[in-house]
C-alpha cells in the first residue's frame, strides 16, 4: 500500500519555494525589460548633444530677452518669431532664434536696443553683442554665445505685418521617439488632445504604442532614424539609414521599418543631419515615401537638409519642424518654446512642434490643453503637409 507523505507546517516554504521562485523570476524579468527599455533608450535628436555650457549660455539669453521686452512694456501683439532653425559649428549643435519686435518709432526702438544691451551684458563675457543699423532706421541685434551665432533680434517700427489672419491658427504637435517606455507614452495617448506620434522602428514597444495611440484617433508616423554628423560615436539606433548604404539597401531597410509600423501616415527622421544633407540617399528615400503615399516630415536637424524641398519639387506631400519643445527639457524653457510655437502660429497661420516623452512636456501640455483647444485649431500633420 502506498504510503501518502505526510504534510509537515515547518516545510511549507520549501514546497511553495519552486513556484516563488518562478514567481519573482518572472516579476523581475518583466520590470528589469520595461527597466532597460527606458533605459537604454537612444539619445533623442541631435540637438540635444549640445553641451551644457552652452545650453545654459543659450537658455540665459532667452531668459535676457524675455526680461528685456518685459521690462519695456513690449505687448505680445507686436513680438514675431520667425523661425528657429538647427545651426551647427566646431562640433555643436544649437537652435538659432530670429525674431521681429515692432516699435512705436525710432526712440522707443533704440530704448529697448539699451534695456537688451544692459540686459546681455549681465550674462557675463562669453555673451556677445553686435549691433547693426540699417539704411532704413531698422536695428538689428547680432547675439553671440561662445562665439556662435544664436539669436536675431530686428527692432523695426514700420508697422510689420504677420501673415496669419483671423482664423484660428493651426497647431500640430508631435511626441517623437516612442517606443522604449510604454508607460509615458500611454500618458501622452490619454492626454484629451489631438496630438500626432513618431514611433521608432525595433524598439521594444513598438507594435504596442502605435496601435494603441492609432485606435485614439491619433496620427501615427515612422521615426525613421538617419546618420547624424557625429555617426558612430552618435548612435541613431537600430534600423538606421547610413550614408554607406546603396540604393538596394536604403529601400529594404525603409521597407522593413515601415512594415514594423503599418499604422503609420507619414515617416519624420530621426536624427539625420548627414544624411538628410544627401541629395542623392533622400531621393531614394523620398521616391519610395511617394509610390506609398506616405507624406514626409522634415525634423530639420540641419539646417541644409534638402528633405523638405526635394519632397516638395517630386510632388510629395511634406511639412517641416517650427519648433522643438523640449532641447532644454527645465520646465521653464519648455513653456518658453510652447510660447514660441504658439507665437509662430499666430502669425504665420500654423506652426509644427516637435516634443519627446518627457514628464516635463507631459506636465506643460496639460497645463496648455485648455489654450489650444479654445485659441487654436490643434490638427494632425496631415492637414499642414502641402
Amino acid at each position: 500500500m502506498l504510503e501518502v507523505e505526510k504534510y509537515h507546517p515547518h516545510l511549507f516554504w520549501l514546497y511553495c519555494l519552486p513556484g516563488l521562485f518562478l514567481f519573482f523570476f518572472i516579476s523581475a524579468y518583466f520590470t528589469i525589460s520595461n527597466s532597460s527599455a527606458a533605459d537604454s533608450r537612444p539619445i533623442y535628436e541631435e540637438i540635444y548633444s549640445i553641451t551644457d555650457d552652452l545650453t545654459g549660455s543659450i537658455t540665459k539669453i532667452d531668459y535676457a530677452i524675455y526680461e528685456s521686452l518685459f521690462r519695456s512694456g513690449t505687448q505680445e501683439k507686436d513680438i514675431f518669431f520667425l523661425d528657429v532653425q538647427p545651426r551647427h559649428k566646431n562640433g555643436y549643435v544649437w537652435d538659432f532664434t530670429e525674431l521681429h519686435i515692432n516699435c512705436n518709432d525710432i526712440h522707443s526702438a533704440l530704448d529697448l536696443q539699451k534695456i537688451i544691451v544692459c540686459e546681455l551684458a549681465s550674462l557675463g563675457p562669453k555673451i556677445g553683442l553686435r549691433k547693426e543699423k540699417t539704411s532704413d532706421g531698422t536695428i538689428i541685434c547680432h547675439i553671440f554665445a561662445n562665439d556662435l551665432y544664436t539669436h536675431k533680434i530686428t527692432l523695426r517700427f514700420d508697422g510689420y505685418k504677420p501673415a496669419g489672419g483671423a482664423v484660428r491658427p493651426k497647431i500640430a504637435i508631435i511626441i517623437d521617439d516612442l517606443g522604449y517606455n510604454s508607460d509615458i507614452a500611454f500618458s501622452f495617448i490619454q492626454l484629451d488632445l489631438l496630438l500626432s506620434f513618431s514611433v521608432l522602428p525595433s524598439a521594444p514597444f513598438t507594435g504596442i504604442v502605435a496601435r494603441e495611440a492609432n485606435k485614439e484617433g491619433c496620427e501615427i508616423l515612422l521615426h525613421l532614424p538617419m546618420e547624424p554628423r557625429k555617426y558612430p560615436s552618435v548612435n541613431p539606433g537600430p534600423g538606421a539609414l547610413l550614408l554607406s548604404m546603396d540604393e538596394e539597401e536604403i529601400r529594404r531597410i525603409l521597407d522593413q521599418d515601415l512594415k514594423e509600423i503599418p499604422e503609420a501616415r507619414g515617416v519624420s527622421n530621426h536624427m539625420g543631419s548627414s544624411f538628410t544633407e544627401d541629395h542623392d540617399k533622400m531621393l531614394i528615400v523620398l521616391t519610395e515615401l511617394k509610390k506609398r503615399n506616405l507624406y514626409f516630415m522634415d525634423s530639420r536637424t540641419s539646417r541644409n537638409t534638402v528633405g523638405f524641398g526635394l519632397a516638395r519639387k517630386i510632388g510629395l506631400l511634406a511639412a517641416k519642424r517650427s519648433v522643438f519643445l523640449d532641447n532644454d527639457p527645465g520646465p521653464r524653457a519648455i513653456r518658453m518654446q510652447m510660447e514660441r510655437l504658439l507665437n509662430m502660429a499666430r502669425h504665420k497661420g500654423a506652426a509644427i512642434g516637435i516634443g519627446h516623452p518627457y514628464k516635463e512636456t507631459l506636465t506643460m501640455l496639460k497645463e496648455y490643453c485648455s489654450i489650444l483647444k479654445k485659441e487654436y485649431r490643434l490638427v494632425r500633420v496631415s492637414e499642414l503637409v502641402n
